[in-house]
């Protein structure tokens, strides 16, 4: 009877769980598909087409990008959902292979909970990159669009005087990104109802050399492209 009883508190708390995590998710995705959709009409403007190419191209050329922009967007829409709900479960894969090599063990939907809590940091920079071009640097180009990450590394250098090689690393430092660790450090922690080193340690043995190597490819990946960085 206490097996019985226990499979169905146990059965009933995974469903709960799952339920929580669709919804968490799916106002995850609401939410950065809206500021994406602001992002586009408020700051990729024919304006900053004209800004960026104008130097390069005939405005009626630029003016047939812009089009071609505005008619593809829709490929972006499309595929932030599936990337979004990727990375998450990448990462809380990370999250499950550490805590199995710490000796912990956790459920995957409460891993997966973890990692779209913590992605909801993320949409801060976004709105902060928003505010920024509407309100203080209201004349930009897309590379400046595309290279701002507020409270980066990035910051503290001229991106002029940076290899193309060094921008994506440095983009990614970030104090929103420390703020990520923190946030899944603290759900491991209150997951496991044990102190925040244990958090911190599953975090770094799992997640961290998952981004270090993402970040490395992607450097590849430059230098493929333009071997001349």
């Amino acid at each position: 009877m206490y097996n019985l009883h226990y499979e169905l508190s146990s059965s009933f708390s995974n469903m709960k769980n799952r339920h929580l995590n669709s919804i968490l998710c799916l106002t995850l995705i609401m939410l950065n598909l809206a500021v994406g959709f602001l992002t586009n009409k408020a700051l990729i403007t024919q304006e900053a087409f004209y800004h960026s190419f104008s130097n390069q191209f005939e405005y009626t050329q630029i003016d047939e990008f812009y089009s071609f922009r505005q008619k593809s967007v829709w490929i972006f829409y499309i595929l932030l959902p599936f990337i979004l709900v990727f990375k998450i479960f990448l990462v809380s894969i990370c999250l499950q292979t550490s805590l199995i090599l710490n000796d912990f063990k956790l459920k995957f939907t409460s891993t997966f909970k973890i990692a779209i809590t913590a992605e909801f940091v993320f949409l801060l920079p976004q709105l902060i990159k928003l505010a920024w071009f509407l309100l203080v640097k209201t004349e930009y180009t897309l590379t400046d669009v595309q290279h701002f990450y507020p409270l980066s590394a990035l910051n503290l250098f001229k991106i002029e005087n940076l290899s193309a090689l060094l921008i994506y690393p440095f983009q990614t430092f970030n104090v929103f990104e420390v703020l990520y660790w923190i946030i899944l450090a603290g759900g491991i922690k209150q997951a496991l109802d044990t102190d925040i080193n244990h958090g911190i340690r599953v975090v770094f043995s799992g997640y961290i050399p998952a981004l270090v190597l993402w970040v490395i490819c992607v450097m590849f990946i430059t230098v493929s492209l333009s071997p001349a960085t």
